[in-house]
């Protein structure tokens, strides 16, 4: 019998000169499960098995096909391409729910599915299928991206037609989705006595690290610095680098494939071991405590270079020499939780987990830096966009706090003798009495650069020749809006146009604030025409 070759019949715009030919000569294939890389979690196969047989096996065998394209490209980048995780996700949370859906379309049409059937309008059944089978709008959209991921790479080969997929399918979800919070500072002091207490057990101990214990380690690096969940999981035994230039300092080295980055902290060494006992460890001691006595597992299992490796007695692992995993992680996290009871602020038992640090991490350095958002940003290691939309949260006080605590002089006071003039210098928002000694100054001989925090600085003085200076930045706070989103930006910027419209503007005449106004709108001063001059001044 000849060999049969299926492709779509329905015309491609735009196909591509390398088309990939499947051969269908025999379904399902030979072999129906796909090994992944080695990945911080616990998958390590994909298997299709289950999905064969159905109706719709030339379906299930080109996803198979785009499914193995990836893992291979996984493993020659090194994960640079897709993580390996990504493409399980693709598998357990998109292809779980289509290639079910595809076996129930070819028993309605009473016949096996065809690659051209997979068109606009078996799109729309699916997405149909998926608003019906209930359960959150985020979800449904989290499936349906999963699954137009393996269908892109099956149209890239020219095996499906590339016009099926409607624009936006799921408008509005993103305000139905919402990550955890950061902790409150309750939560947090809660959490790092818990730390506290667990890694002084630790250090008093001796032999290998458990897996619960490393877990423990993994909490304390990424409540002390923000790092995020793979990264830390993956991170290198020799991660801990000498610091180029400082001797009581170390970088430490993680990468993050996504953004395929590799990201440098610079982290203080304790002076003593003692200073550890009443204390959270530092970074450096709790890595070199886990390089240390973990090394003989390290040595003898498949992962020498990596940190978090341990001798597994079973349970959430196989026996043997392993690697921390997502899931192994997630055990050790709530055993600590029901260890030391911790409860949130409603009473309920705390939900943990490292991206949760994360996001308190970056809203302490929020606090810390005179909520200062770009600033803020360059330490989290992302774009300000990213810090405002997925991270930062406006404490409880920040209405209280964002007043105005300056000085605004007025023409007409100043002409009557009424206050005594004094000298300001220039700042890009407006005056300032004593930018290196002034109420929020680092008085450490450098200027003060925290020029968004001026407004509720002592220092802060607003005249009338300062107006074109407030509102150009103003406008470019207006302007930010646009890319932020409303309800974002008016948490992070909100009270700073506030004092603007109520608390400055009022003092000065109509005519000069329109002019300055209008002027600041169509010629910003130079520091507020571009958000990236901002931000790398900040």
């Amino acid at each position: 019998m000849p060999r049969k070759q299926l492709q779509s019949t329905v015309a491609r715009p735009g196909r591509a000169v390398s088309d990939e030919t499947l051969d269908l000569a025999s379904l399902p294939p030979a072999i129906t499960v796909i090994p992944l890389p080695e990945n911080a979690s616990n998958m390590r196969n994909l298997d299709l098995t289950k999905y064969y047989g159905n109706g719709c096996d030339v379906v299930v065998y080109a996803a198979q096909r785009a499914l193995e394209r990836m893992v291979r490209a996984c493993a020659e980048s090194g994960g640079k391409t897709l993580n390996a995780n990504t493409i399980g996700g693709y598998f357990t949370i998109g292809l779980s729910a289509f290639l079910p859906f595809c076996a129930t379309m070819a028993a309605a049409l009473g016949r096996e599915l065809r690659l051209d059937d997979l068109d606009r309008p078996f799109i729309d059944h699916f997405l149909a299928h998926l608003r019906q089978s209930g359960g959150r709008l985020a979800s449904q959209k989290t499936r349906y991206t999963k699954v137009k991921s393996i269908l892109v790479a099956m149209v890239q080969s020219g095996w499906i037609a590339r016009d099926i997929f409607p624009r936006n399918p799921f408008p509005n979800s993103n305000r139905s989705m919402r990550g955890q919070n950061a902790l409150s500072e309750a939560e947090r002091s809660t959490v790092l006595r818990a730390l506290k207490a667990d890694m002084g057990a630790i250090i008093k101990g001796s032999g290998p690290l458990t897996s619960e214990e490393l877990g423990i380690c993994v909490l304390a690096v990424a409540v002390r610095t923000g790092i995020n969940p793979t990264p830390a999981l993956e991170l290198l035994a020799d991660c801990l680098q000498p610091h180029p230039i400082k001797a009581d300092r170390y970088v430490l080295v993680s990468f993050k494939r996504r953004g395929n980055a590799t990201h440098i902290q610079s982290l203080r060494r304790a002076a003593d071991i003692e200073s550890m006992v009443s204390a959270l460890p530092d970074v450096a001691r709790i890595i070199d405590l886990v390089r240390d006595r973990n090394a003989a597992p390290r040595q003898a299992s498949n992962y020498t270079e990596m940190l978090f490796v341990y001798e597994s007695r079973g349970g959430v692992s196989a026996r043997g020499p392993n690697r921390l995993s997502n899931d192994a992680l997630s055990y050790s996290i709530k055993t600590f939780l029901d260890r030391h009871q911790i409860s949130d602020a409603d009473d309920r038992p705390l939900r943990l987990n490292v991206m949760r640090l994360r996001k308190t991490f970056e809203n302490r350095l929020f606090t810390l830096s005179g909520q200062d958002p770009f600033l803020t940003a360059k330490l989290g290691g992302h774009s300000m966009k990213v810090s405002n939309d997925h991270y930062l949260e406006a404490p409880e006080s920040a209405e209280k706090d964002w007043r105005l605590m300056g000085e605004v002089r007025t023409e007409e006071l100043l002409n009557h003798g009424k206050v005594e003039p004094l000298p300001a210098q220039n700042t890009p928002v407006a005056g300032c009495r004593d930018t290196l000694n002034g109420d929020l100054a680092p008085k450490n001989g450098e200027h003060c650069q925290k020029f968004l925090a001026c407004f509720r600085c002592r220092s802060f003085v607003v005249t009338g020749d300062d107006l074109y200076r407030v509102f150009s930045l103003y406008w470019a706070l207006v302007r930010m809006r646009e890319t932020m989103g409303a309800s974002t930006w008016k948490r992070v910027y909100g009270h700073i146009i506030r004092i603007i419209d109520q608390e400055i503007t009022p003092k000065f005449g109509a005519e000069m604030v329109s002019i300055q106004r209008q002027r600041a709108k169509v010629d910003p001063h130079p520091f507020w025409r571009d958000p990236d001059v901002l931000e790398g001044a900040a």
